[in-house]
């Protein structure tokens, strides 16, 4: 965490005002978290919110970063690709959030497919000859990088609505609260760490954060923006040394396969923007990539590391790939997609909320009755 950040749980008397405003970034006095903490402890006293029984030992909650804890795509790669699509004088060019989802649709599964996608449909620059249409989507997709990793520094990239309470009311009721990151970025992007600004250090401090391994392409910029759901890159180990000739070949047919794949979903969906043609969604794709990492073996030894079973964890996700991996394992897996994805599939999911908060969003006390609901029954099946 940055030096600037200081936790403030010490800071004397301050009008109410200035309190609502410290709570937002994770700095509320300290008798609102006691208040916090006692009442979730009469809650599990009383068998409220979803404890009884055994289910009063402190649940694990498995959170992702980039699609629960802040918008990834809409508020992080989609900004920064409008910010350099101003830098070189495209003002005319923002994409909306809806615009940027249909984008991701109509790519290859890469941040410069992306950007051909929208030239291909919108016509290409006048002035730019067919030949340096390449290098003009690498100078822009390298742009779009720098300026998103400079905003994550920042912690320019906001966290969802009603995150920091939901956060706040399981930490007091003891949770042990994990964040899986770069699910939709690569680590060098700091959307986690972005993330974890944002949070302030008095919530980050008592979070375990878990980065899926990822290696940034050769010029330092990342693919995640490209897929609907920020696909990992597969077989990452292909061409170790101690792979045998046959592994390398297996490897080198299945490349060429998603390649392929990707290719054919980008031309018929380009058929689609034309009036022609079905849509194919590469989240199809996408998903089958990113089960290289977010496998059912995974979460359960993320739960393991956190001391939790299997049936008393929660997976909270923005994406279908981890809710599906949880639940594969037996956990209790609730979605909480941006509303610009509503329209995507998240069969696994147990439950879809409208963001976080009360209403239709998810407090942390539907999901400790949802738990307990669904545990009863199991136990009674």
């Amino acid at each position: 965490m940055p030096a600037a950040v200081q936790p403030c749980a010490a800071r004397p008397a301050q009008p109410l005002r200035a309190q609502h405003a410290a709570a937002r970034h994770g700095c509320a006095p300290r008798a609102s978290l006691q208040q916090r903490q006692h009442h979730w402890r009469r809650s599990a006293a009383a068998g409220e919110g979803g404890s009884s029984g055994a289910a009063t030992d402190a649940p694990g909650l498995l959170i992702e970063c980039d699609g629960a804890l802040i918008d990834a795509h809409v508020e992080g790669h989609r900004v920064a690709f409008n910010r350099a699509f101003s830098e070189i004088g495209h003002d005319c060019t923002n994409w909306t959030p809806a615009v940027f989802y249909d984008l991701m649709r109509l790519g290859d599964g890469t941040g410069e497919g992306v950007i051909a996608a929208y030239y291909q449909i919108r016509g290409w620059p006048m002035m730019l000859a067919s030949s340096e249409r390449g290098a003009f989507l690498k100078k822009v997709h390298a742009m779009k990088v720098r300026i998103l990793r400079e905003m994550a520094k920042k912690g320019e990239i906001p966290l969802r609505p009603g995150v920091p309470e939901f956060l706040d009311d399981a930490l007091a009721d003891g949770a042990r609260v994990a964040v899986v990151a770069c699910t939709a970025s690569v680590p060098d992007d700091g959307l986690v760490s972005n993330a974890m600004l944002n949070l302030g250090p008095n919530r980050a401090f008592q979070l375990r954060v878990v980065t899926l391994g990822g290696d940034s392409s050769s010029d330092g910029s990342s693919d995640e923006e490209g897929a609907a759901a920020g696909s990992a890159p597969a077989d990452a180990d292909d061409d170790t040394p101690f792979a045998n000739f046959e592994q390398q070949v297996q490897a080198a047919q299945a490349r060429a396969k998603r390649h392929a794949a990707k290719e054919f979903v980008r031309m018929y969906n380009l058929q689609r923007a034309s009036g022609m043609g079905v849509e194919v969604d590469p989240k199809i794709l996408a998903a089958a990539e990113r089960a290289g990492r977010l496998t059912p073996s995974f979460m359960s030894a993320l739960a393991a590391t956190l001391g939790c079973p299997l049936s008393n964890t929660i997976v909270v996700a923005g994406g279908h790939t981890m809710m599906e991996a949880g639940k594969s394992v037996g956990m209790l897996a609730l979605g909480v997609p941006p509303s610009v994805a509503m329209r995507g599939g998240f069969s696994a999911a147990d439950a879809i909320f409208d963001g976080f908060g009360a209403g239709g969003g998810l407090t942390w006390r539907k999901a400790r009755l949802m738990l307990h609901r669904r545990n009863q029954q199991q136990a009674s099946a």
